[in-house]
């Protein structure tokens, strides 16, 4: 039996608040040969997402805690170099939960072949393929359902969910409004994913920028901001308007929790979901069909924040839990053809 070396990160310290980089460490773990039905796979780009802050907790669903020294989890795009299983020979490229390392030693019952359109990254099956294209697209059809002449707004509008969100509202006839952390995202907002406009909400006008944005007030809010986002946004809302509940970064990272504002629900007769993407599995292959389609003839752009090496996922991670991303967050792990 041959064993290899890989690269690994693993969590050093519990986090507190918003983590920092400091909380991760590099190690490396050996990897041996696949048994049968398992196979090998080289990791070659690694999605980094909001919920995995949870997971260092215990607090995301039923996943187990992760302990001091464990590989932090995580989901790749890799491909398999050894296989004991036919059905997936090496060679394959794969989607599964391998966890932050190079080298990844995974039943095949939980790898899944993956395929993209001609010339759109791999890495699509990580965020508007994958995911947070689905968070997207289930949060639209079913909870925003928008018609022309809605308004829609979007928070953390140029991130993995909101820069599929935002084009889906758009092209279903809405007028989209992206609420964002800086300059430079509502300029992507606006120029690269084609939201009618864009509020930075940590102007000191954020507020008024708002109504003047959303004249006729606000018909459908996918909400992935903090409480006093959720607050201010709820005040503006239209009768008979529509809120999917998708994130709540503040709280994500170990803040008060967040409380919705009941008479402003009541006023508008909103309807409120609560958006757990593992209730919309249904919709996957429509999801998948539809973007695809989307991303072949450019109605929609694959809007990535990438970083280079393994090394890098740590300041990543920190990045992407302060809101300093901009766009999905993926990891190249390793350069495969």
């Amino acid at each position: 039996m041959s064993v290899r070396k890989s690269t690994c990160v693993v969590l050093a310290a519990v986090p507190q608040g918003v983590p920092g980089p400091e909380i991760f460490t590099v190690a490396t773990e050996e990897v041996g040969d696949p048994g049968p039905g398992e196979a090998l796979v080289q990791v070659s780009d690694l999605s980094l997402d909001p919920y995995l802050r949870t997971t260092l907790v215990g607090r995301h669903l039923d996943d187990p805690v992760v302990p001091i020294g464990g590989v932090i989890p995580g989901r790749a795009v890799g491909q398999v170099v050894a296989s004991a299983d036919p059905s997936l020979p090496a060679g394959s490229w794969v989607l599964g939960e391998t966890g932050w390392r190079e080298y990844a030693l995974l039943p095949t019952t939980q790898l899944r072949p993956i395929a993209v359109p001609d010339g759109v990254p791999r890495s699509a099956a990580l965020g508007a393929l994958g995911m947070p294209g689905l968070t997207a697209y289930a949060a639209v059809q079913r909870h925003l359902r928008p018609v022309a002449g809605d308004t829609v707004v979007v928070g953390s509008a140029t991130g993995g969910v909101g820069s599929v969100a935002g084009p889906l509202a758009k092209l279903a006839g809405a007028r989209t409004v992206a609420l964002v952390g800086d300059d430079a995202k509502a300029k992507t907002a606006v120029q690269t994913l084609g939201y009618d406009a864009a509020v930075v909400r940590t102007a000191p006008d954020w507020i008024e920028q708002l109504a003047a944005a959303c004249p006729d007030r606000i018909n459908g809010y996918l909400h992935m901001g903090d409480a006093q986002t959720l607050e201010v946004v709820m005040e503006s809302l239209a009768v008979g308007a529509r809120v999917s509940l998708c994130g709540l970064m503040d709280q994500t990272n170990g803040g008060p929790r967040t409380m919705l504002r009941a008479g402003a629900v009541m006023a508008a007769r909103a309807v409120v979901h609560g958006m757990v993407v593992y209730d919309h599995f249904d919709l996957a292959a429509e999801q998948v069909e539809h973007v695809a389609g989307l991303l072949r003839t450019g109605q929609l752009h694959l809007h990535e924040d990438r970083y280079q090496g393994l090394a890098s996922a740590p300041e990543a991670f920190a990045r992407l839990m302060s809101g300093r991303n901009h766009g999905k967050v993926v990891v190249q792990v390793a350069a495969l053809d």
